[in-house]
């Protein structure tokens, strides 16, 4: 409190004119040269008769012979003697410094004093300033600034009792701070190995300090080479990390740290080359295939390499910590990339079948689906065969396979070779082409027999051998005028026809041409009967010629 009254003592002082019995006048400036110093009380030769004393507290950094400038305080001791004091000049002297600083932007140094409403009040060499929490500088978690500390003078107004003082540390904290940061990134280097401090983690990586006042960021794909492991799960704000400084921007003051840079690279240990027959353990199973470990190296499976047959079943064989046998297929050091295929390892079972049971092979099967235009057998052995139309009859006009595989029932069918991961198989190889056969040994005008196997509108088809079929069209059937087929035919009629038409494999009948041609013939031999020698036929064989030529016609 003493303190915080030595400017209002020192106005009293100047502003008192009592009259003094001595020549200086109280208030009044006196330089004096230090006689003695006797424990708390030092005696000073100021030119008097008598010495003047002070206390030798006021006298830090003088000794005995020294010259000293004090205030004549009018008052004497209770030996005494006059007293002076140096408090009110030191105490200008000091206002004097601050009012430098402020002006000069210059920083001072600070004793904490205590709390107040708002911020603190400090000491500044026995002047009493204001600090704002504002303007305190306090980090997060901190309550009070350090016992002693730097700061710059923002706020001086002199006036009343006491002056107007305000402070800041913030300002000068950033200014150290700056300071400490630009030479640390002039110290900084790509490659260089740095110690940080976890001040932030997010989802991706990890925000590092250095030494408060640099800060970077660490990556998760930069921490190691091991993908598993993760930043959330072995690191927490505040712990130290060493890391190697990968990028920096000194521009934008950015810096990108790497973790995995201290550690070992095993894909440039690695050995292996594609081809080679690795043991890799199951890392994880996911939608797209099998994450592998292969060493430290991690590697891929895709789900269509992990079987020949039922790849996509991958999910129900295979589970985190298994060990499988795998081919490399494709190795890439430089982008990290290892892929692997568990079926490269065997032949594929479809190879091996037909090895074995070769193009033209006779092999035993059960038909266990049919479609319109296919059937897919069952072979044995997980393989499946699949017997398509064309390759079922040769007959080009069935339009649906059930009807070949309902009347024949086959238990034995031909290898034709491979359709993707089936064997293709046929029924119609067994024997030569009927319709070759057929069409071989008939032609236009030929009188044929077959069986009517179906009827339709517009006529009727005719099994004519086996798989070979003809047609009559309803207007071919009879010589009468019918509506429908079946006025004259049914199922499974046998008929004799006359081969009118060929074109491809299109056989076409006539019943009715038949009829016309046997009636013609019965009217030739009937004439033939009734016609007399020479040249004179008589009334009915007039009648009968002329009703053979319009047969003909």
């Amino acid at each position: 409190m003493e303190n915080e009254n030595i400017q209002s003592e020192f106005e009293k002082l100047l502003e008192e004119e009592t009259a003094s019995p001595h020549f200086y006048r109280k208030g009044e400036k006196v330089k004096g040269r230090i006689v003695k110093i006797q424990g708390d009380t030092a005696f000073i030769d100021i030119g008097q008769k008598t010495e003047v004393v002070m206390d030798a507290s006021e006298l830090e950094g003088l000794k005995e012979g020294d010259e000293v400038e004090a205030v004549y305080l009018g008052k004497k001791n209770k030996e005494g003697y006059d007293l002076l004091s140096r408090k009110p000049l030191l105490y200008r002297e000091n206002l004097q410094k601050i009012e430098n600083a402020f002006k000069n932007r210059e920083k001072v140094k600070a004793k904490l004093v205590r709390k107040v409403n708002r911020g603190f009040i400090v000491d500044l060499n026995g002047i009493k300033a204001y600090l704002p929490f504002s303007e305190a500088g306090l980090r997060r978690g901190e309550e009070l600034p350090p016992p002693e500390f730097d700061v710059y003078v923002i706020k001086f107004e002199e006036g009343g009792k006491q002056p107007n003082i305000v402070v800041s540390r913030k300002e000068l904290l950033k200014e150290e701070e700056e300071r400490k940061r630009e030479e640390i990134f002039n110290l900084l280097e790509e490659g260089q190995t740095v110690r940080g401090k976890v001040v932030k983690l997010l989802d991706n990586g990890a925000v590092l300090s250095l030494e408060g006042v640099v800060f970077g960021f660490l990556p998760q794909a930069l921490y190691s080479w091991d993908k598993s492991r993760k930043i959330q799960d072995e690191l927490s704000v505040g712990d130290e990390v060493e890391v190697a400084v990968k990028n920096i921007d000194r521009e934008n003051r950015k810096v990108v740290f790497s973790r995995r840079d201290l550690e070992p690279d095993a894909w440039k240990e690695f050995d292996r080359e594609v081809g080679d027959t690795v043991e890799a353990v199951v890392k994880e199973v996911n939608d797209y295939g099998i994450v592998v470990k292969v060493g430290e190296v991690e590697g891929f499976i895709y789900k269509m390499e992990t079987d020949h047959m039922k790849p996509l079943e991958y999910k129900k064989h295979f589970k985190t910590g298994q060990k499988v046998n795998a081919k490399i297929i494709e190795l890439d050091r430089d982008k990290r990339r290892l892929k692997l295929s568990i079926k490269a390892l065997t032949p594929h079972p479809v190879e091996k079948f037909l090895q074995e049971n070769p193009e033209g092979s006779v092999v035993s099967g059960k038909i266990k689906e049919v479609k319109s235009k296919m059937a897919v057998v069952d072979l044995g052995n997980g393989l499946e065969g699949v017997l398509h139309l064309q390759d079922a009859t040769w007959n080009p006009k069935i339009r649906n396979i059930s009807v070949v595989l309902k009347s024949k029932n086959p238990k034995e069918f031909k290898v034709l070779g491979r359709e993707g991961d089936r064997i293709k198989l046929g029924l119609k190889q067994f024997k030569e082409n009927p319709w070759e056969t057929y069409l071989a040994s008939h032609k236009e005008g030929d009188v044929v027999k077959g069986k009517v196997i179906k009827l339709i509108d517009r006529g009727a088809f005719v099994e004519l051998d086996d798989e070979v079929e003809g047609f009559i069209p309803l207007a071919q059937i009879s010589k009468e005028k019918i509506e429908i087929p079946s006025d004259k035919l049914s199922m499974g009629q046998e008929v004799e026809a006359k081969i009118i038409k060929i074109k491809g494999k299109d056989i076409i009948l006539s019943i009715k041409a038949l009829e016309k041609d046997r009636e013609r013939n019965e009217l030739k031999s009937v004439l033939d009967k009734v016609k007399p020698k020479g040249d004179a036929l008589g009334t009915l064989g007039e009648l009968l010629k002329e009703k053979l030529k319009g047969m003909e016609k």
